[in-house]
């Protein structure tokens, strides 16, 4: 297996090995399985890459150190990326006691208004039903929800969770079925959620990534906002690098996500859902704070002209949401602006670039910073509204 590297041993010796709740892991396929999934829909733009990668010396290298290099080793190679029963081993090694897992297909899938992906959401969400079902819920594949046909994801929703699925990711690249996500024909989608305790959540590029219009994927905010010389397009040739696409992107990544959760707070869905669990993952988390700052600030103007809200909109965030900052984010300097305390949640990124070498190490500089006893809030007891049925 080789020498284990130093991050590697610094992660064993974790006081809360084990018992980690990781809000944002990602499900690779193999080119292959990939070209299966993908022959109806189209195939993403970074499949090139993969195909040439996994048969090359360097993906063979990076394999036979997956183990003892476990959290320098990323992408296709990384211990678990595709193999279930490795998944397994890697959330043992790292001391995770649940991940959720969201797709690395592009998620066509997801955001295409068409039978077509609508079909391949329902066999991508099948399989990962099995896989959680298998793992007895330490693997929670995120089941991918089209939110084009109010009917149909409602259908497609009670479906999965009778298949065994833990949590749910939604689109938001365009109004859900061209209403609000507060709107009343979305209630019975929302009543089935809160129910059965099942989280749904926004991830980054739920709203679009790449806008690749011959597969009708249309990006919110519209690429075009980003279509300059100073403005990079091209993400890097590699796996994961969404933040290589532009600077532009990571700016306005959050901007879907934002929209969409404000309108169901604005639009009171978690006034007649009370028990409904959201999560806001990999969308950072510097802008929530102020967005529940503005939210309060109308509804406390809309009081005066005798519209009424049953909660605050910071208390729906504090009851109802969790988010996942970027381990680059300065969460003390968050907390200190905005408290919030309940809302923030450990994630990994595994097995992306984006969620670094050491992502337990840099939380815990961060998390030195504050009291003593919000390292376990922050590693696990926020994140339970994430994971239910532990």
């Amino acid at each position: 297996m080789g020498e284990m590297s130093a991050v590697t041993k610094a992660a064993a010796k974790e006081p809360f090995h084990g018992q980690i709740l990781d809000a944002d892991g990602h499900l690779y396929l193999t080119p292959e399985d990939m070209e299966e999934f993908t022959k109806e829909i189209g195939e993403p733009p970074f499949i090139d890459f993969y195909r040439r990668f996994y048969k090359s010396p360097e993906y063979q290298e990076q394999r036979d150190k997956r183990r003892s290099h476990l959290w320098e080793i990323k992408g296709l190679p990384a211990l678990g990326a595709y193999d279930f029963n490795e998944r397994i081993e890697a959330l043992d090694a790292m001391g995770v006691r649940a991940q959720l897992l969201f797709p690395n297909t592009g998620s066509l899938e997801m955001r295409v208004n068409s039978d077509v992906a609508r079909k391949m959401a329902t066999v991508y969400n099948t399989r990962g039903s099995e896989m959680t079902r298998n793992s007895k819920g330490r693997v929670r594949v995120v089941a991918q929800i089209n939110m084009h046909d109010a009917e149909w994801a409602t259908k497609e929703v009670e479906r999965v969770i009778k298949d065994g699925t833990l949590a749910v990711t939604l689109s938001c690249n365009a109004p859900p079925a061209e209403v609000s996500p507060s709107h009343s024909k979305w209630d019975r989608f929302w009543a089935i959620l809160e129910e059965a305790q099942i989280p749904a959540t926004l991830h980054l590029a739920n709203s679009g990534l790449l806008s690749s219009r011959d597969h009708g994927d249309f990006m919110f905010p519209e690429w075009g906002w980003g279509e300059s010389e100073t403005l990079r397009k091209k993400p890097a040739e590699r796996g994961g690098g969404e933040e290589a696409i532009s600077p532009w992107y990571m700016i306005i990544a959050h901007v879907g996500p934002e929209i969409f959760l404000q309108s169901m707070i604005m639009g009171r869905v978690f006034d007649r859902f009370p028990r409904l669990r959201f999560g806001l993952i990999e969308c950072s988390a510097e802008w929530v704070g102020f967005a529940g700052e503005r939210m309060d600030s109308w509804v406390d103007f809309m009081h005066k002209v005798g519209v009424k809200y049953d909660t605050k909109p910071s208390d729906v965030l504090r009851r109802n949401v969790r988010i996942t900052p970027f381990w680059h984010e300065d969460l003390k300097k968050i907390i200190d602006r905005y408290g919030l305390e309940e809302c923030w949640v450990f994630s990994t990124d595994f097995p992306h670039l984006e969620g670094s070498k050491d992502p337990i190490g840099k939380f815990r500089r961060h998390l030195a910073k504050l009291p003593e006893a919000y390292a376990r809030d922050f590693f696990i007891k926020n994140n339970e509204l994430l994971f239910p049925q532990l």
